[in-house]
C-alpha cells in the first residue's frame, strides 16, 4: 500500500450528475480537474433517474408549449411553504433549460416526454408537472458521450477510490484525503473542493433515524454520506437532508429471496401490482385507514401518505375483487405511477394465495380472523371495513373524500386478504446550507472558503421532508447544482490566483 500526493486545481468528490456537470463547468474555465468516484463507472444514483426538469426548454419551445420560470419558482416556493432557499430556487430553474442544452451537447440524448404521456395521472393537464420531463435516451451510451467529453476538457478520472476526509488550513478547506480498493491513500491537494458523493441512502441506520421509521425500502443506492458526513465535520449544517421517498412496493418475500432481482428500481414483476396501483382500500399496522388512496395516481403524494402511517401499510381487498381482476374486468385505471404496475393478465386468487406463503400477505375468511393473522386490532379493522363499505355503497367518502367512481370495491365476502405495501426510497435530497451559488455556509452563513456542494448534499431546494411532484426534479437539480457549484468552484480558484 502506498500514500500518494496529487495537486489539482478543483477536486470534485462523485461523479454523478452533479460531480460530472461540476468537473465539466471547472474545465471549461481551463483548470485541472480531478475527479474522485468510489464506483469504477460515472454517473452514480443519477444513472437509476429518467429525465431533467426544466422549464422554456429548447424542447419544450418546439412542443408549442409556453413555459413561464416565473411560474415555476411562484410553485416550488409556495409548495415548500417559502423554507427553501428563494434565491437558490430562481437560480437552479432560471439556470436549467440552459444546462439541459449544455448536457446535450455533452453527449446524453434528450426527448422530452408530453404531458399526455405522463405516467402520473395526477399529472395530467398540468404541463409544469407532467410536461417538464425532458426524457435520458440512450443513457449507458450518453455516459460514454459524457465521460469522453470530459476526459477530452482534461478532466482526469480516479475510479475505486472513496473520499475520507476534507483538509483545511488557516479556515480554508484545501483539499482532501482519500482510500482506494486496494488501501493506497491519496493526499489530495486542491485550491477548490466541490463535494458532489450523492447523500447518505446507502446508510440504512441514518435513513431510518431521519424518517423516524425503520419500514422504508431502499433499493440500494451506493451513497453511504462520506462527503456530507466530511462537511458537517468541518463547518457545514445539516439543513434539510431527508429519505427520497419514492412510491411504495410489494413487500418482499421472507421465504425466499429467488425473485429478488426483479424489484430493481422498485418493479416486481407480479400482476398483484395491479391490485397495489389501484385505489384499494388502504389500512395502517393497526387496521385504521389513514388516506384518500386516490394519491396512488401521484408518486410524492403516495409515498408521502403512506410515510404518515409509518412507511408499512397494508391495502385489502376481499375475494370478490380478486375475482374481477382475474376476468380482467377492473373498472378502474391502474396507476403507473412509481416503477408502475405490471398490467399481465393473472390469476389473482392464485396469486395471492402464494403471497400469503411467502409472508408478504395474510389472509382470513373472516376479518377477526385477517386481523389475528396480520397483528392488526380487529375492533378497529372491522369498525375501518364497515364504514368503507358505507362509503361505497353511497359513492361517498366523508372521511377522506375519496372520488365516487373510485369508491368501487367494497370488502364484503371472504375470504379477505391484507397485501403488506412498503414504502421505498432511491436515496436521500436536501443537505447541508448553500448560498445560491452553492458555496457550502457554516453555522454564521458564512461560506466556508473553498467548498462547494451540489445535488443531494445541498440543502434549501426542498422544504426538509417531502419533495414537489414535478418530473425530473431532482435530476434537473443535480445536474444544475453541479454546473453552478463547477462554476463557482472555478471562479473561486481564479480569483485566489489574482489575490496570489
Amino acid at each position: 500500500m502506498t500514500n500518494t500526493s496529487l495537486e489539482t486545481d478543483v477536486l470534485v468528490a462523485g461523479s454523478g450528475g452533479t460531480g460530472l456537470a461540476a468537473a465539466y463547468a471547472a474545465a471549461e474555465k481551463g483548470l485541472k480537474v480531478t475527479v474522485i468516484e468510489k464506483l469504477d463507472q460515472i454517473g452514480g444514483n443519477t444513472r437509476i433517474s429518467s429525465g431533467f426538469f426544466a422549464i422554456n426548454s429548447k424542447e419544450q419551445q418546439a412542443a408549442g408549449m409556453h413555459m413561464s420560470t416565473q411560474e415555476a419558482i411562484d410553485r416550488l416556493t409556495n409548495y415548500n411553504h417559502y423554507l427553501g432557499n428563494g434565491a437558490l430556487i430562481s437560480h437552479i430553474v432560471n439556470s436549467a433549460a440552459d444546462t439541459l442544452e449544455w448536457l446535450e451537447d455533452m453527449g446524453m440524448e434528450i426527448k422530452l416526454n408530453p404531458t399526455a404521456n405522463t405516467t402520473q395521472y395526477a399529472h395530467r393537464g398540468d404541463d409544469y408537472k407532467g410536461g417538464s420531463y425532458h426524457m435520458y435516451q440512450h443513457k449507458d451510451q450518453g455516459y460514454k458521450n459524457i465521460q469522453k467529453t470530459l476526459e477530452n476538457a482534461g478532466v482526469t478520472f480516479k475510479f475505486n477510490t472513496t473520499l475520507q476526509d476534507l483538509k483545511s488550513a488557516e479556515g480554508k478547506i484545501t483539499g482532501a484525503t482519500a482510500v482506494d480498493a486496494e488501501g493506497n491513500t491519496f493526499d489530495i491537494n486542491a485550491k477548490a473542493t466541490v463535494i458532489a458523493t450523492g447523500g447518505y441512502g446507502g446508510d440504512k441506520e441514518a435513513v431510518a433515524k431521519k424518517m423516524r421509521t425503520p419500514n422504508l425500502r431502499t433499493l440500494g443506492v451506493p451513497s453511504m454520506g462520506e462527503g456530507f458526513k466530511a462537511m458537517i465535520k468541518n463547518g457545514a449544517t445539516d439543513l434539510d437532508s431527508t429519505a427520497l421517498i419514492h412510491a411504495a412496493q410489494l413487500a418482499k418475500s421472507t421465504v425466499t429471496q429467488t425473485t429478488s432481482d426483479s424489484h430493481l428500481a422498485g418493479f416486481s414483476h407480479s400482476a398483484l401490482t395491479q391490485l397495489l396501483l389501484t385505489p384499494m382500500l388502504w389500512v395502517n399496522l393497526s387496521g385504521k385507514r389513514f388516506a384518500n388512496e386516490e394519491t396512488v395516481y401521484d408518486t410524492v403524494e403516495w409515498a408521502n401518505a403512506a410515510w404518515s402511517a409509518s412507511g408499512k401499510y397494508f391495502f385489502v381487498v376481499d375475494q370478490a375483487t380478486l375475482d374481477t381482476f382475474t376476468a380482467e374486468k377492473n373498472p378502474l385505471e391502474v396507476s403507473q405511477a412509481g416503477p408502475g404496475a405490471d398490467t399481465e393478465p393473472g390469476d389473482f386468487t392464485e396469486l395471492a394465495n402464494a403471497a400469503v406463503e411467502g409472508q408478504t400477505a395474510f389472509k382470513g375468511n373472516t376479518l377477526d380472523e385477517l386481523a389475528e393473522n396480520a397483528g392488526m386490532d380487529a375492533d378497529t379493522l372491522n369498525a375501518t371495513v364497515a364504514k368503507y363499505n358505507d362509503a361505497v355503497a353511497a359513492k361517498n367518502d366523508p372521511e377522506f373524500s375519496k372520488s365516487a367512481q373510485s369508491l368501487a370495491f367494497s370488502v364484503e365476502n371472504g375470504p379477505y386478504y391484507a397485501f403488506i405495501s412498503q414504502v421505498a426510497y432511491l436515496g436521500t435530497v436536501g443537505g447541508v446550507r448553500v448560498d445560491e451559488n452553492l458555496d457550502v455556509l457554516d453555522a454564521n452563513f458564512k461560506p466556508i472558503p473553498g467548498l462547494f456542494t451540489g445535488g443531494a448534499n445541498a440543502g434549501g431546494y426542498y422544504e426538509g421532508h417531502s419533495y414537489p411532484a414535478y418530473e425530473g426534479l431532482a435530476s434537473g437539480f443535480s445536474w444544475t447544482s453541479g454546473r453552478i457549484a463547477g462554476t463557482s468552484a472555478a471562479n473561486y480558484v481564479t480569483q485566489y490566483a489574482v489575490a496570489h
